[in-house]
């Protein structure tokens, strides 16, 4: 039997693949362990959406090259978008890497084991597995629901990766739910390219899918759904969440710029009034939603103006988080036919900018939740503190609930009252008796 090791990088839908991945090899006699140093096979589930990924991946497939010499590993593979993408180009770099793996059909990770070829890509095929070996915080899993993308936005190499838009059936969806639900997942967060686009290529949509799975989901469960495409969040979606019992009031909407000459030449449909309109909608229409928004610095031809444009709309908005990155120029997409005339330093400084507004109006968001009680999921026990996140924080990026003391087990639900913010993360005590 083989010990499995891997390393996943970049977004929630490559989390998801790799737990299929490891799902996969346990079925056919793989150990899959979390010590890299002990496996005899490693993989390494790399991302290419940007730059600073694509390095994050080369630097880490050369760490774990260093493994097949000091340790015990006798197959090193490399995965994900990164070896979809540029396989050909990277071949001869990486003299190490034992097998160069593709995205799509990822039941056949066994056979190109097996096989002794070093490049197998699987052909795009639909994708009807949905066992997994979870690897996130306990009482939480992403679902995917479809993968690649139709909306074409000129800065984004998705469909150059990933292809096209390919919807999971509503089916294929409710058996990884019910196989969810025997690993005790109280969080169910459903991600894509872009969830709003659901179905529009198999003649069905977002809809219909959160009509045929909310009365499936587990009592007092969360439904997020993340990755909602400003321009594809209708009003009868936004009609169809407010009904969900389970859809918690939690939006992430990647907006990308302020100005509307940007956004324009990133391809989108709307400008800037559209998505504050799309923004008070959501405020006027739910208790109370957080929401978490993304932001580029330095597209080719991001005047100053453009860029207080953009700074002039976060502060219009008051968008609970933000994200966000430097542009960087991707092989294939439309916006390398511009002109990428704005230096590294002046979109780091514009980032750093956006990002102490953000910060400042998210310090004042929050002190909203002082003092109410709030719902938490609870995933880890450092010390004597719990730490888990109410319906408002995301996992890995929005922060963090901790409180002090409490008999809840990790993966269950508690209630605690929110005493304090600092920084991103709020402070509470639990409270008795635990009503859902």
């Amino acid at each position: 039997m083989y010990r499995v090791y891997i390393e996943t990088l970049g977004c929630s839908k490559n989390q998801i693949d790799s737990e299929k991945l490891l799902s996969i090899l346990e079925d056919n006699d793989y150990e899959p362990i979390n010590n890299p140093e002990e496996a005899e096979i490693i993989i390494v589930n790399t991302c290419g959406f940007i730059n600073e990924a694509k390095e994050e991946a080369i630097n880490l497939i050369l760490e774990f090259s260093e493994y097949k010499k000091s340790c015990n590993c006798k197959i090193l593979v490399a995965a994900g978008c990164l070896v979809q993408r540029y396989y050909n180009k990277i071949k001869n770099d990486f003299p190490e890497v034992d097998l160069f793996f593709g995205i799509f059909d990822l039941t056949k990770i066994v056979d190109a084991i097996k096989s002794g070829k070093r490049i197998y890509i699987p052909t795009n095929v639909e994708d009807t597995y949905f066992k997994r070996h979870l690897t996130g915080y306990p009482g939480t899993a992403y679902l995917k629901i479809s993968d690649g993308c139709n909306n074409r936005c000129s800065y984004c190499a998705i469909p150059f990766i990933r292809g096209g838009l390919k919807s999971r059936p509503i089916n294929s969806i409710i058996k990884e739910i019910d196989f969810l639900k025997t690993k005790n997942v109280k969080e169910y967060i459903l991600v894509a390219q872009d969830t709003t686009s659901y179905g529009l290529d198999i003649n069905i949509n977002l809809i219909n899918l959160l009509e045929s799975t909310d009365p499936i989901l587990p009592n007092e469960s969360w439904l997020r759904i993340i990755y909602m495409h400003p321009d594809n969040l209708t009003d009868k979606i936004i009609e169809a969440l407010k009904k969900s019992s389970h859809f918690i009031p939690y939006f992430d909407i990647p907006i990308q710029s302020g100005s509307d000459n940007i956004l324009k030449l990133m391809g989108r449909k709307n400008n800037s009034s559209y998505y504050l309109s799309l923004i008070d909608k959501i405020k006027k229409e739910f208790n109370n939603p957080v929401i978490r928004s993304t932001f580029i610095t330095g597209f080719p031809n991001e005047t100053e103006k453009d860029f207080a444009d953009t700074l002039n709309f976060i502060e219009k908005a008051r968008i609970d988080w933000v994200g966000g990155f430097t542009y960087s120029k991707e092989d294939g997409t439309k916006s390398t036919q511009f002109q990428d005339n704005i230096s590294q330093k002046i979109k780091s400084k514009r980032l750093e900018t956006l990002l102490d507004l953000s910060e400042s109006i998210n310090r004042e968001l929050m002190k909203r939740f002082l003092n109410t009680n709030q719902k938490v999921l609870i995933e880890e026990k450092v010390g004597e503190f719990y730490i888990g996140r109410f319906y408002g924080q995301t996992p890995e990026v929005d922060g963090a609930t901790v409180f002090n003391g409490g008999n809840t087990p990790l993966g269950d639900f508690t209630n605690i009252n929110i005493k304090k913010i600092n920084d991103k993360d709020l402070f509470g005590f639990e409270v008795f008796p635990h009503s859902k």
